[in-house]
């Protein structure tokens, strides 16, 4: 199977080849158990379309209008090395060495990070025997989400994290269908050539055919093509031939694989800090598809930050790019800038993850928002509705200082403390569909009467919130007391 040329994609109307997707009009969409592997593929997809079509933004633009012909497809082809796509190279590095390979199930490989036996890492799965077996099409979008998501932790003394870092945010614009999806996240040559700094000396083959040497593998060596597709392990890919139903596509396959092998590379990305916590001396290479943190310490990829972080509260520095706590900054991933500098298009952002420390299908992040026409005109539309929410978000939290004063340094602290806790997490939780919600109508709605809708809605669940824990403490004069007094400012927040 060759991944440029062959059916390998799994979608509600079967197997199809990345040509079908990107030259006829059909209605195609993916079809995949979990988040995780819908969204790898989804940037495998784009990916594999930036090397093959290697479009200027002119050229993007007219394959977004126009679309893409056979014979544009059959062009492409002609001017690349297929060879190195191919099931039994693609994305697998040789090793001189034949000992010290690991293993790791398929179970593992899903989300990318889920590796290792800490509590941390401790699987997605209700039940693990639920994923056992992929087939030979599904487990190369299984090792690329590996590779762009691993954090080394995961593997233990294996292990090495990848070109962009562990449990890593990825946002992508989505289209009306698949084949718009994967061409508005194809990458311009020449758009991104001006926002990257490559050396002269710059690396292009594909690390299965050269994989990295030395000890830091430096940014400004790693072209577009190469890093695309980065690896950080000697990969080998046991294919039984043995008939089972793929835990990941749901299709029927005639060969089976269990697991995969891999022996981790001896050098480090810029994704890896140093033993201070700061950037390594590689640079942070610039990943299309993820978010950049901005610190004293350096520039590192994005990853969420607290166990009840929820995409909604950093969906403005998602696109416009903005401060979210002293000394940190976060800016738009390249794909998100490159779609707002060249196109005006009504589309959503799509935002996913995993959050790592929380290990658990709650750790999931796959949320879709929509965006207005013309998104780097419109973007105040997006940032007035998220400050709406964080500013409810700080109401609540200060409804409860009374009631923090009265039990600090009592018996009850640690009590009252998770009962804030809870409901700000309640509140966090809930906000994300009323703003996605709110969100639908940013093309049909005024600017004013949109923060408006949302200060009301946001408002409403922080009362509804409030006054729950309220009913729940009524027979608790002194908590009752302090969270009566406490309740005025969600009032006050209405104005």
């Amino acid at each position: 199977m060759n991944l440029l040329k062959d059916p390998f994609i799994s979608t509600t109307q079967g197997k199809v080849s990345l040509r079908q997707v990107l030259t006829t009009e059909c209605d195609y969409q993916l079809q995949y158990f979990f988040d995780e592997t819908q969204l790898a593929m989804l940037q495998m997809l784009a990916s594999l379309t930036t090397v093959l079509l290697k479009p200027t933004i002119a050229e993007l633009k007219n394959y977004i209008e126009n679309g893409l012909s056979d014979e544009q497809y059959d062009h492409a082809l002609s001017e690349i090395e297929t060879e190195w796509f191919e099931s039994n190279s693609f994305m697998q590095s040789k090793s001189i060495k034949k000992n010290g390979f690991n293993s790791a199930n398929i179970s593992k490989l899903v989300s990318g990070i889920e590796s290792g036996t800490s509590k941390d890492a401790s699987g997605l799965f209700s039940d693990k025997e639920d994923v056992k077996f992929s087939c030979p099409d599904c487990i190369h979008v299984l090792n690329y989400n590996l590779h762009m998501t691993i954090s080394g932790q995961y593997f233990s003394k294996f292990g090495s994290s990848g070109i962009r870092g562990g449990g890593v945010i990825s946002t992508l614009i989505s289209g009306k269908n698949l084949r718009e999806t994967i061409m508005f996240n194809t990458v311009a040559s020449d758009f991104y050539a001006n926002l990257s700094s490559l050396n002269d000396n710059f690396q292009t083959d594909f690390m299965w055919k050269m994989p990295p040497q030395g000890d830091l593998y430096q940014a400004a060596k790693i072209s577009l093509n190469r890093g695309l597709f980065a690896l950080a392990y000697h990969v080998e890919i046991e294919t039984k031939n043995e008939d089972c139903v793929c835990d990941i596509c749901g299709h029927f396959s005639q060969g089976k694989i269990e697991s995969l092998l891999y022996l981790k590379y001896i050098g480090q990305y810029g994704s890896v800090r140093n033993e201070k916590g700061k950037e390594n001396g590689a640079g942070l290479w610039l990943h299309p598809y993820t978010p950049r943190r901005v610190t004293d310490n350096g520039l590192f990829s994005l990853t969420p930050y607290g166990l009840d972080w929820h995409s909604w509260q950093d969906l403005s520095s998602f696109i416009a790019g903005s401060e979210i706590r002293s000394s940190t900054n976060i800016v738009p991933a390249y794909i998100v800038t490159q779609f707002k500098e060249n196109f005006t298009e009504s589309i959503n952002i799509l935002i996913g993850g995993n959050i790592t420390k929380k290990a658990s299908i709650i750790g999931r992040v796959y949320d879709l928002y929509s965006m207005p026409a013309s998104l780097s005109k419109n973007s105040q539309r997006i940032s007035q509705v998220i400050d709406a929410g964080i500013s409810q978000k700080s109401n609540l939290s200060l409804a409860f200082k009374n009631l923090i004063d009265i039990t600090t340094r009592t018996s009850k602290e640690k009590f009252a403390t998770g009962i804030k806790e809870q409901a700000m997490q309640r509140f966090v939780s809930n906000a994300q569909q009323i703003i996605q919600q709110i969100l639908l109508d940013v093309d049909r709605k005024e600017s004013a009467q949109l923060k408006k809708d949302a200060i009301k809605a946001l408002n409403a669940e922080a009362k509804a919130i409030f006054k729950a824990i309220q009913r729940k403490y009524q027979h608790d004069l002194p908590m009752f007391k302090a969270l009566v007094k406490g309740e005025y400012v969600l009032y006050k927040a209405t104005v």
